[in-house]
């Protein structure tokens, strides 16, 4: 999936996600059989509340969205080899704002071809039609949503030499951007946001211990932009890459997961555009302290593209923290804490009201209550947050969810 639509949040079950991270055995789905595979059909009905729809610092406005979120996937139970299908949507209507309504879809392919017994090959193919929210600070919004639409594959290859792994693999997207009219009925011109993305990486891990693993990667990456120059006559085509290196650990069944340190570096091929990079660290781990308790742990960055006159791009870093707790067989309670940090690099003689950071937190709870196998019950609440250095550009949010799933 594209690097921009890789933070998803639980409390705010979109596109791709669900507000359950695992059912409970006795109310797991069982799914439907279907030769080789096995299918699991479901919708989402929810309806959320918002007492700030148009993410104001000002007067703010409420509204109520109602949703609609059909999906299915199906997965291989061969016993060598995997293919993984999914196919979703989220569709929402506004109570009021009727103008902010939108329609996203996700179609994803994956799998793996086991070549030999430590040799593997793995792929993914996505399309994505989805929208901007008007908590999207990098890019000008409009009146209505920003639709765009992402189409992208990947393919890989691991081979594992006793204790030495290596692996290399390729990626290739590309996002193509509407245009919408502002407040002042002017439109807002998307094209020069339209690109294609080439990616490559090379890793390698040493496995010290059986549960324990260091590696390190690297990513190199370019990108070429359909209009050579944007709106303010820059020329953000470019290169960038990124090293990581880390440790994977798995303790006795209680800690799973990786923790690394990165550095990033993005170049322009516009001279007055200022590198963007910047170090960072990422982490993806999980801890169960008891049998009915999981915390999520995770940490990831990039640098980000933006259509901001006086800054050539923007370093993000997300921090996330999760826990679910299962107080009964079929009742789950869970509460996290998210907080995102957007460095702008400024170009050179940028004002000083110019964008140059962006602090976002998000914090909530929630309960998930099975029925049975295939219905459940949602509630949940989530904080909102944006501390920015543009004056009057602040916000803050709350919301609450109410939602119904069907699954079989």
């Amino acid at each position: 999936m594209p690097g921009a639509l890789l933070a998803q949040y639980y409390d705010d079950p979109g596109l791709g996600s669900r507000p359950v991270a695992a059912h409970p055995q006795d109310y797991k789905p069982l799914g439907i059989r279907a030769g080789a595979f096995m299918l699991h059909p479901g919708v989402q009905v929810g309806a959320e509340y918002t007492d700030n729809v148009l993410f104001s610092d000002g007067e703010k406005s409420s509204d109520t969205i109602f949703h609609v979120r059909p999906y299915i996937s199906a997965q291989s139970t061969w016993s060598q080899h995997s293919l993984n299908v999914s196919l979703s949507a989220d569709i929402a209507r506004h109570a009021d704002f009727s103008v902010r309504d939108y329609e996203d879809y996700f179609f994803g392919v994956s799998g793996r071809v086991d070549v030999k017994t430590r040799s593997y090959l793995t792929y993914s193919v996505d399309y994505l039609d989805l929208h901007e929210d008007l908590n999207s600070r990098g890019s000008e919004q409009g009146i209505e949503p920003t639709r765009y639409n992402s189409t992208g594959f990947t393919l890989g290859y691991d081979h594992t030499f006793n204790r030495l792994s290596l692996g290399a693999s390729y990626g290739w997207s590309q996002f193509d951007y509407d245009n919408v009219l502002d407040a002042n009925g002017e439109i807002i011109d998307n094209q020069d946001r339209d690109r294609d993305s080439n990616t490559y990486s090379l890793r390698a891990g040493y496995q010290f211990r059986t549960d324990q693993q260091v590696y390190v990667s690297y990513t190199g990456y370019s990108r070429d932009f359909d209009q050579q120059f944007d709106r303010n006559g820059y020329e953000r085509a470019g290169d960038g890459y990124s090293v990581n290196g880390g440790l994977r650990l798995s303790i006795t069944g209680k800690l799973n997961g990786n923790i690394f340190a990165s550095y990033h570096n993005r170049d322009f091929d516009d001279p007055r555009l200022p590198s963007a990079d910047g170090f960072a660290g990422g982490a993806g781990l999980t801890w169960l302290p008891t049998q009915l308790t999981t915390v999520y742990a995770s940490m990831a960055s990039s640098i980000e593209d933006t259509t901001n006159r006086d800054s050539s791009g923007y370093l993000q870093r997300i921090y996330t923290l999760r826990a679910d707790h299962e107080l009964r067989r079929h009742l789950q309670l869970n509460t996290f804490v998210s907080y995102r940090t957007y460095d702008y690099q400024p170009i050179e003689n940028a004002p000083e009201t110019a964008r140059s950071q962006d602090d976002s937190w998000r914090a909530g709870f929630g309960a998930n209550w099975f029925i049975n196998r295939h219905a459940y019950l949602n509630a949940s609440y989530t904080w909102e947050s944006l501390d920015s250095s543009v004056a009057n550009d602040d916000y803050t949010v709350n919301r609450v969810w109410l939602l119904l799933g069907l699954e079989y």
